[in-house]
């Protein structure tokens, strides 16, 4: 059995310009802003730069660069289906997943009426829970929740008691973008089945970290956005073929009637399309399965680290197993904002308040005291890098 490849984090980030950049006293940022958005990757920037030199037009016109347009756009859904083991004729483009997701939501209000019930989880990202929540509030449904143990791990008891026979969807997430939580989505896509629920997986922090198979896995609408896979600014969202078909989204009169056009409102950002295929294309050509080995080894090491600076407090699984490369912290006596603040001073980038993960940080009781700071690596860290942030962490006791 040949071994498998590792990344060469020096190779990898030559192809970063964005990694480049240095701070006020010569030393590279760390970018551990990356829940946030990944660098861009060059082949992304270079594909963006050849379609506007060469191909800049709208698309469904028989002449050379309209057909070029079209062309690449169906490349770029292959290349996402490939992604999330989706359709390609199920991917629809957008300017993020949260808008994606509102779209859709919109879409299945013809649905659900009153006394109907929706179930969303403690751990979501805001973006799958409140269009959730006012879809129910418009049409008189009721939601209800999975909740989370204190180690940022859904409750399977939750699920069970959340089900009825007026469970008409089930959004979920795939991992976590605040406390990096991996989910199983079987036993989401299992309980939905059961009362013939649709399932809406939230895949956007899982999609650069975590294998997808989502025909494999049965869920029915997945999203996603690519300035997360080393891309730039563009959702995608991943659904059924026939649930595209079935449902009535809103749209112009003009709009095609039937496949992901008649789901995207008005010209898309192509040159954005063109530049997510050629980062997916970079992605597939490093492996997912080698970007994650190396991921869980920087997890690790970190991990490790933190076992010694008693002063600094981890939300979310403390185990390499089951998560990603994304860790929430709080610092005794010390503010969120202000733990960012002193890291941001030594050349690393982090998020910190609730990176728009109320519920997760809601439940563990930390959103009223300015939420979390949040640290998290991609592929193209290396140990240098985790040292350096936990050099910084140990300086604030």
């Amino acid at each position: 059995m040949p071994a498998m490849a590792t990344v060469n984090v020096p190779v990898v980030r030559a192809r970063f310009p964005g990694l480049a950049r240095m701070d006020e006293r010569g030393y590279p940022l760390v970018h551990a802003d990356a829940p946030g958005g990944t660098q861009i990757v060059e082949d992304a920037i270079d594909a963006m730069r050849v379609y506007l030199e060469t191909s800049f037009a709208n698309a469904g016109q028989d002449f050379v660069t309209s057909s070029e347009t079209d062309r690449m756009v169906a490349a770029t859904r292959r290349r996402v289906a490939a992604l999330t083991g989706g359709q390609p004729s199920g991917v629809v483009f957008g300017a993020n997943m949260t808008t994606l997701v509102w779209h859709l939501a919109r879409a299945l209000e013809r649905r659900l009426g009153p006394g109907d019930e929706v179930v969303c989880t403690r751990l979501d990202h805001d973006a799958n829970v409140t269009p959730w929540r006012r879809l129910a509030e418009r049409v008189g449904a009721t939601v209800r929740w999975v909740g989370i143990d204190g180690q940022g791990r859904l409750e399977a008891a939750d699920l069970e008691a959340a089900l009825t026979p007026r469970t008409r969807l089930v959004a979920f997430p795939l991992a976590s973008n605040v406390l990096g939580t991996v989910v199983d989505p079987a036993p989401f896509v299992d309980a939905a089945r059961s009362v013939g629920a649709l399932t809406v997986a939230d895949a956007v922090h899982a999609a650069p970290h975590v294998a997808l198979a989502q025909d494999r896995d049965g869920i029915d609408v997945l999203a996603c956005s690519l300035y997360k896979i080393y891309g730039p600014h563009l959702g995608a969202l991943v659904a059924r073929p026939s649930l595209l078909a079935e449902l009535t989204p809103d749209r112009l009169e003009a709009q095609p009637d039937h496949g992901p056009g008649r789901w995207q409102s008005g010209t898309q950002s192509f040159e954005a399309i063109a530049g997510a295929g050629a980062a997916l294309d970079y992605v597939a050509s490093l492996g997912l399965e080698a970007i994650a080995e190396h991921e869980t080894a920087l997890s690790a090491h970190f991990l490790a680290g933190l076992v010694d600076l008693t002063h600094v407090r981890l939300h979310g699984p403390a185990e390499v197993t089951g998560r990603t490369p994304t860790f929430s912290l709080t610092v005794a006596g010390r503010a969120p904002a202000a733990v960012s603040a002193a890291l941001a001073e030594q050349g690393i980038l982090t998020f910190h308040g609730h990176c728009y993960a109320l519920e997760p940080l809601r439940a563990l009781g930390l959103l009223d005291g300015g939420g979390i700071t949040r640290v998290g690596f991609a592929h193209y860290h290396d140990e240098t890098d985790v040292d350096r942030v936990l050099d910084a962490l140990a300086a604030l006791r």
